[in-house]
């Protein structure tokens, strides 16, 4: 038996007017030169000591978006970038009158960065207004990273999405759950904070192009004033998913030579059993062996396969408790499914009041690998192709195999093609298509 489903949309979105302040922001308004350098910077969270920075294009005149909208922040932010061959490195001095005084509530990777001071970036390495990286980091050098799809859905306003963990469907506008390879370091000083930020080109997808611009825009906030303020500035109701409105990134060179970047993640268990110590009995070997393997067919193409799978070592679910009639909802957070996770989504942004309109779940990746009545089922083998194949286009393709567990959970093959245009004015073309079918 198969079930199939097709369906396509078509969406325009317009941006809401930003409320009447003494500052009018200007989309890609502000410009920031990268540098490239031979020897990379000394990766201690010391930028003024570290020569390396020295002589580097400063972003300053950070603004308020909170809580006096269109102010200039009350303390000094710069921020400069660098970059070798293969990585990308970011510099940001945040000065503080008072460093004593830095709030820093959770140092785990991840948690949300709204309760203390910290820094966030958010790059467009497309320069498409609608997807980008973020990374971020306090002065206790805590990790958050995450990917944005369609300027984070409705979590492209304040209200919804920005506190710090927002994730909904398999994506959603905001996820969280991605964690790229990088790294980050920071230091405390008499006049202030700062951090240094190591991310390899190949940990970020961007265009095959020796020279490039990207979109990029910087967060800080000052937890004990509850001040908010960004480099390109943002209207209140906006967050740092808002794209469209961060400034660029100029003279950047990535490696392009070479987009051939293959990771294989083998995994295998064995088990010798003998369950009877007195008599002579022989001894039980058992085993099982998987293996993953993600492969960069171009700088913004990923195909991801894996061969019998176990997902043993995800991280666990957060505990809900469920008091209401509906099932609970819980995030994807099983590597293979989770980068460009965005791309198998339909966003169609409903209104600022009403988050639970915003997104669309055609498709659920957790539900493959778990029966109706919650049991699990093995994953014999699967692959996924996902990512941009243009500035404006972005596709997906999966296709994965379970096994027969028993009558109640035959074998299961799960396929889903996704594609979507950008198309000028915040509008996109899409169409999805889901097919399901069950052999007993």
């Amino acid at each position: 038996m198969s079930l199939a489903w097709l369906g396509c949309t078509v969406a325009t979105v317009t941006a809401q007017p930003p409320t009447a302040t003494a500052l009018e922001p200007s989309p890609r308004g502000n410009v920031l030169g990268a540098v490239a350098v031979d020897i990379s910077p000394v990766l201690d969270g010391r930028i003024i000591a570290d020569p390396v920075w020295n002589d580097v294009p400063v972003a300053d005149g950070f603004w308020l978006s909170a809580p006096d909208e269109g102010a200039p922040a009350t303390e000094q932010t710069e921020v400069c970038v660098v970059f070798t061959v293969d990585t990308l490195f970011i510099g940001v001095v945040c000065f503080d009158r008072k460093p004593q005084s830095l709030v820093v509530s959770d140092s785990s990777r991840d948690s949300s960065m709204n309760d203390a001071d910290s820094v966030q970036i958010v790059i467009d390495t497309f320069h498409d207004e609608q997807d980008g990286f973020i990374f971020g980091t306090t002065p206790a050098g805590q990790e958050y990273d995450g990917q944005v799809a369609n300027e984070g859905g409705t979590g492209s306003l304040s209200g919804s999405g920005g506190r710090g963990g927002f994730s909904r469907g398999s994506g959603g506008g905001f996820n969280l759950n991605w964690d790229g390879a990088w790294q980050v370091r920071t230091t405390v000083s008499e006049i202030g904070w700062s951090a240094e930020f190591t991310i390899p080109f190949r940990t970020i997808r961007y265009p095959a192009r020796s020279e490039q611009t990207w979109g990029i825009n910087i967060q800080r906030n000052i937890r004990r004033r509850n001040e908010r303020s960004y480099w390109a500035p943002l209207p209140r109701q906006y967050n740092l998913y808002r794209i469209s409105m961060a400034g660029d990134l100029t003279d950047i060179q990535p490696r392009v030579g070479s987009s051939s970047t293959l990771q294989l993640a083998p995994y295998a268990i064995g088990q010798l059993v003998n369950r009877d110590a007195v008599v002579s009995t022989p001894t039980i070997a058992t085993g099982d062996f998987e293996v993953d393997f993600k492969y960069d067919v171009t700088f913004g193409l990923t195909l991801d396969a894996t061969d019998n799978t176990d997902f043993a070592q995800v991280e666990v679910d957060n505990q809900q408790v469920n008091l209401g009639r509906f099932n609970l909802f819980f995030p994807e957070k099983r590597p293979f499914f989770v980068e460009n996770s965005g791309a198998f989504t339909f966003s169609n942004e409903g209104p600022a009041r009403s988050p639970d309109l915003g997104q669309t779940d055609l498709f659920f990746s957790r539900r493959i690998g778990i029966s109706d009545s919650g049991q699990q089922i093995p994953i014999l083998a699967g692959f996924r192709l996902s990512g941009k194949v243009s500035n404006t286009v972005t596709v997906g393709f999966l296709n994965m195999q379970t096994e027969t567990v028993n009558q109640d959970a035959p074998t299961n093959n799960f396929t889903v093609a996704r594609v979507r245009r950008d198309l000028p004015n915040r509008s996109g073309l899409g169409g999805l298509f889901v097919d399901r079918t069950l052999w007993r």
